[in-house]
Formats: structure tokens, sequence, C-alpha cells
């Protein structure tokens, strides 16, 4: 046979390569590795998305979250006044001194006659922290600082849930609560023709007359009143235009004129101690107070009027030998027992308006300094009555200096009365 002939008759056997185990290995795992790949690339991103939403989610509830402070550094915190006000500062005359050199609280100029609002204060106590306004008496709310300061005006807080105050309401002896007209309208303050006070003048002197013997509330009930009320601390609005007392309610537009309007005060405080007191002030043009049910100081600028509130003892209107003060009744008080106030203050032909309330104690631990201003250090200094510790005072200002037209009877002008240091405070409830 050929070589040929041997191939073709030769069967064919296919050989199938022998693969040693290593080689087995390999074959198999190359497709396992793609496998292996495609699996931790799935997991990794999946747990990449996680982690970010995560991490995203406790950034947000970081963006509100603060550390507890602590009392020490709630204490030590000095909070500097904002440079920020809601209104400029009023350009003041060269006849105007700032008054209150001992006072605690240095307040910035204010025009608080100014047709900026009833918010005269709101500006200062907005940079003031809870260490600038106290922590309040026992009794009070808890702090100044925790009040609305933007509805602070000269007549009290506006808004509802303060207490440890004096509640205050607003009405118009003009009209009945449907918008009726009464027997007071707006015909000025002296009659031209008879030279006396005008008919409206006379019925609202004659209406508080009646009023203060009982201070029956209702009778207040025909008149209009407004529906919100403001919380007073203090019963101390320095000269102002009267529409400033509606606007502090809100009802400037249903109060016109400003003028026969009246806001009663009702509280309870505590007396700091045992002890006789008296309350001095002066208003433009009506201030009233009864206190335990007896009624211990009035002043009124209607002097002259009749009838002339004989239900107050002693005499209505009775001066003090100092300057612009008047003075009421001594009453008894027992430390830590809680009495009953009522304060009145009434506008009546409208235009300016002031209320001012001291409480002078008839045996002060410390005697009352004198005035410090030119022409007023004979005077004592009385403090103001307050119902909590470290409230702002307005500002105080004088006219020492007499006008080229002033008559021979002129003396030095001011707001309110210089005030001593510290107040008295008796803790409202």
């Amino acid at each position: 046979m050929s070589e040929e002939d041997f191939q073709d008759h030769v069967p064919l056997v296919h050989h199938v390569p022998h693969k040693n185990l290593w080689q087995r290995w390999m074959a198999w795992s190359g497709s396992f590795l793609v496998v292996s790949i495609l699996l931790h690339i799935i997991l990794l991103g999946g747990a990449a998305i996680f982690v970010v939403q995560v991490v995203q989610s406790r950034k947000e509830k970081l963006k509100f979250t603060a550390a507890p402070p602590s009392a020490s550094a709630s204490a030590e915190h000095k909070v500097k006044p904002s440079k920020k006000t809601s209104a400029p500062a009023p350009a003041v005359s060269k006849r105007i001194t700032s008054m209150d050199v001992n006072a605690k609280v240095v307040l910035p100029a204010m025009d608080m006659t100014s047709s900026t609002g009833p918010d005269v204060m709101a500006s200062v106590m907005s940079g003031m922290g809870a260490q600038g306004l106290g922590a309040g008496s026992a009794g009070g709310a808890a702090g100044m600082a925790s009040m609305p300061v933007a509805g602070l005006t000269a007549f009290g807080f506006k808004g509802s849930g303060i207490v440890g105050g004096l509640k205050g309401q607003i009405y118009d002896l003009k009209q009945t609560p449907d918008h009726k007209p009464t027997d007071m309208i707006d015909d000025g303050l002296v009659d031209a023709t008879t030279k006396s006070w005008t008919p409206s003048v006379l019925n609202q002197i004659k209406f508080f007359d009646e009023f203060f013997k009982n201070w029956e509330p209702t009778m207040l009930e025909k008149y209009f009143r407004a529906k919100d009320s403001v919380t007073a601390f203090q019963v101390l609005v320095p000269g102002m235009n009267s529409v400033m007392g509606p606007k502090a309610f809100g009802v400037e537009k249903e109060i016109p004129k400003a003028s026969h309007w009246m806001v009663l005060y009702k509280g309870v405080v505590t007396a700091p101690k045992d002890g006789t007191f008296r309350f001095l002030g002066r208003a433009d043009d009506m201030i009233a107070v009864r206190f335990s049910n007896q009624n211990v100081f009035v002043h009124t600028l209607q002097t002259f009027a009749k009838p002339t509130m004989a239900s107050f003892s002693p005499p209505a209107t009775q001066k003090k030998e100092e300057l612009g003060v008047n003075y009421g009744k001594w009453f008894s008080v027992s430390a830590g027992t809680a009495y009953p106030i009522e304060v009145a203050i009434a506008e009546m032909p409208g235009a300016y308006f002031t209320a001012q309330l001291y409480i002078e104690d008839k045996n002060p631990a410390t005697p009352y300094p004198h005035r410090t201003h030119p022409g007023m250090e004979k005077y004592l200094a009385y403090p103001v009555f307050q119902l909590k510790k470290d409230l702002p005072l307005p500002k105080r200002e004088v006219v020492l200096t007499a006008p080229p037209n002033a008559n021979s009877n002129w003396a030095p002008k001011e707001n309110y009365s210089e005030v001593p240091p510290e107040p008295l405070i008796f803790p409202g409830k």
C-alpha cells in the first residue's frame, strides 16, 4: 500500500484533549468572575444611593437642631442692641434735654407723638434679651423677654396670653356699641359763648362722677368698646397726640378725632411688704385709681367743673408741693396679700394726652432723691408704680428754656416726671 492508500484505510479517531484540574477551574471561574463583578457593581451602586439619602436626611434635620443652652451661658450672654429701628429717630430740639441720668435702661430717642404707629417702643426692645428685660417678679409672666415686643405700645402690650399685668380696654364715650351718638360730641374744651366748659366736657365729668362711686361695669356697656385689649405693667404715658390711644387698640378709624375716650385697666397685685402708700401722678385730661375697692387717687385738669368726683378723698386733684405732681389718699397693705386694682385714664376734647402714675412709700428704706435738673432740684423724684421688674421707660424730655413768647408764669416742661433708679414693684398676678 502506498502511503495514500494506508491513510484511506486507517480509521479516523477524534482525540479529546485531556484537561487537568487547574485548566478546568480556570474555564469555570472565568464566567463566575464576570457574574461576580456584575453583582458587586449592582450592590455598590445601591449602597451608595442609600448612604447619600441617609446623609442628606441628617443634614436637613441638623439645620433645625441646636444644642441646649446651659444656665451659665444664658446668664452671661450679653446682647448688643440692634442697629435697626422701625422708624428713624426724630430730630431733637436744642431746648430739649434727655433727663433720666440714673435710669437702668437707656433708650434711644423716640417721638412718642409721631405718626409712625402705636408700636413706639418695639424698636427699642427688639434688641434686648432676657437679661436686659429681667426675669420678672414672682406671680408675673415668665419674663418680659417672652412677650411680643412688636406689640408694645405706650398703653401696654397688644396680644393675648400675657399674664401678670393690668388688662386695659378702651371705650368711646361719643358712641354706643352700634355707633349711635351719645350726649358727648366733638365740641371742644371751652364754649366760646359761655367761656366755660363745653356741654360734652361737662357730660363726661358727670359720667365719671357717677361711675367712680362704684366703678360699675354695666355703666360702660352702653358705649362702644374695642374688640382687642392690651396688658400694661405700668401706667406711664408721656405727652403725645391723643390719637395714639385709639391707635394702640387698633380703632383709630372707629374713634374719630380721638376725643372723649376712656381706658379702664383691671388687675390684681401683691403687696411687696407691710407698709403705707399713696399714689401720685398727673394726667391730661384724667386719671383715677381704685385700690382694694377704695377710691384712692384722682387727677383731672377740669378742676373747676361741677361735680368734682366727691367720692375721692382727699378732694380731687390736690397738688403736692412738687412740680406737676398730685397726690391721693394713704392706704395700708400687708406683705404677700393680693389686692384688686383698677386704673382709669381718659381724654376729653382731644389733641394732647398724658397719664402718669407714681407711688410713694410713707416710710421708704432709702429717702427719695431730689431731681437733678436746673430749677427742679428742690423737688423729689418718686418711683413709677410697676407690676414687673426692669420695664423699659419711655424717653424723657424736658424743655428748660422759655420760648420768646412765654408768659410770666412759665415753668420748665417735661413729658413725664423724673424718677429714681428703682421703681416700686407690686407684682401682678
